[in-house]
């Protein structure tokens, strides 16, 4: 459950940092082919909402609160997207194997706690045709930019809820199966460094090797 803090202070902050032009041209290139059963992952403050594709029409949120946030609500109502409150977690997803066409998940995978554990989620939940459509800040491939990421992130994940400015998250998603060429990692003037380098893609895929081994009989 989130904090007092987390509730009034922080995803209020970041509802006007993650809203500026330049990062909405990015939702809007992510999520541009969105499509069939929906689900995205730590929905917030819903600033994905005004994004969606015109035939979306219904999203599934998965969220921890128990209640989700009046902004997204609101955002959802003026799209005229249903919302589903599906409460759970990144790391264990309430949801059935094989069961989602298009997941989507923008700046939460610096915080969850076992990266791996989400991505592995991801992975399971997927049709085989399905997309991850993902935007987030990973680690910088730059040595001495990375040294400061690393440096930063302790106390950066005090007042920022567990966010890490290090993390290697196209590193995770590959493990997990999915397809490196569709995980591409740039620099871009978004947002300021230490979180400028963005991983973003409207389609990740999984390997079409791994889903076949995932789902052989044992």
């Amino acid at each position: 459950m989130a904090s007092w803090y987390e509730e009034r202070i922080f995803n209020a902050a970041m509802d006007v940092a993650l809203s500026s032009a330049r990062i909405a041209a990015l939702r809007a290139e992510v999520l541009r082919e969105a499509r069939g059963e929906v689900v995205e992952v730590g929905l917030g403050t819903g600033l994905n909402l005004p994004h969606y594709p015109s035939a979306v029409r219904r999203v599934s949120a998965v969220a921890r609160e128990v209640e989700l946030d009046a902004r997204a609500l609101a955002r959802a109502h003026e799209r005229c997207i249903e919302l589903v409150h599906v409460r759970g977690d990144a790391q264990a997803l309430p949801l059935d194997d094989h069961s989602v066409d298009t997941l989507v998940c923008t700046f939460v995978l610096c915080s969850v706690e076992d990266l791996d554990a989400a991505a592995r989620e991801f992975a399971r939940v997927l049709r085989p045709d399905g997309a991850l459509a993902v935007l987030e800040h990973v680690v910088s491939p730059r040595k001495l930019e990375r040294f400061v990421q690393r440096t930063l992130t302790p106390p950066h994940r005090i007042w920022a809820c567990g966010c890490r400015l290090d993390r290697d998250i196209a590193a995770s998603l590959e493990r997990a199966g999915f397809d490196r060429s569709t995980l591409p990692v740039a620099r871009s003037n978004a947002l300021p460094f230490p979180a400028a380098e963005l991983l973003c893609s409207a389609r990740a895929r999984r390997r079409a090797a791994h889903f076949s081994a995932s789902t052989s009989p044992a």
